[in-house]
């Protein structure tokens, strides 16, 4: 964002207000019902994305023979991984039943994580780095958004910067202790608030926002997931009693 007067070229001028009218004459007829806009929210929007090709994944309404159907998709066209688009319903289910039942913390979660978090010692700050990285990243947006720089151009530069961005978000400063409880009380509860039948679309999109960074999804499957850096010492633990001392070597 600069600060000052800008001014604005009649042809943006005039699309922003074709635009306008456009959305105005959507909201002024064929309002969609509640259950209806309802339907159309999905918990994992906003955290899925292809392994492939880094595309988020946003959801759609496959309409057949007067059904709507929810669905998964991401539009990248030169992705050569699929398919493009999944049922809604099946990467839920394959959230709740391979992701889920892992997050489990019994009594000696704090004695271990605290003590591999001291022996890591403290973290730079890199708060200034990070938003230098995402002042670039919008500035990419905004050069592709104009047509100053090819699509080949702006998803090669998109990747680099993203990849740093996510490095520099995973190395927070060592000020998040104080936080684990509450840490450790989400997780404990996701289970079972993420398949009872009073919490909202809504708010399943909420809680999967709050605890992951991203899922990844490849060919259909869930790959990989990246919890956001307060949750990943708790997940690491859980993995680790999961796997190691528990002896589940399954997955």
């Amino acid at each position: 964002m600069i600060e000052g007067s800008h001014e604005v070229p009649c042809e943006v001028s005039t699309l922003w207000s074709r635009c306008q009218e456009v959305r105005q004459g959507k909201h002024s007829t064929g309002q969609s019902s509640p259950a209806s806009r309802k339907h159309n929210v999905y918990p994992l929007t906003g955290i899925l994305r292809c392994d492939n090709c880094n595309e988020p994944y946003h959801g759609v309404i496959d309409r057949q023979k007067g059904k709507g159907y929810r669905r998964m998709s991401h539009s990248f066209r030169s992705c050569h991984i699929r398919p493009l688009s999944l049922p809604a319903h099946r990467i839920e289910d394959e959230f709740a039943e391979r992701v889920l039942p892992y997050l489990t913390l019994d009594d000696g979660w704090q004695t271990a994580v605290l003590q591999a978090l001291s022996q890591e010692g403290p973290r730079p700050d890199r708060s200034i780095e990070l938003k230098r990285v995402e002042s670039a990243l919008a500035n990419l947006r905004k050069q592709h958004l104009w047509g100053a720089i090819s699509d080949e151009e702006f998803k090669k530069e998109f990747q680099a910067l993203d990849s740093q961005r996510k490095t520099l978000a995973s190395s927070p400063t060592r000020d998040a202790t104080p936080d684990l409880e509450r840490a450790v009380e989400l997780l404990r509860n996701l289970p079972k608030l993420w398949h009872h039948p009073g919490v909202a679309l809504e708010q399943r999109q909420d809680l999967a926002r709050e605890v992951f960074e991203e899922l990844r999804l490849r060919q259909g499957t869930l790959v990989a997931v990246r919890p956001r850096p307060t949750y990943a010492p708790l997940f690491a633990y859980s993995l680790w009693k999961n796997h190691v001392v528990g002896g589940d070597r399954s997955t």
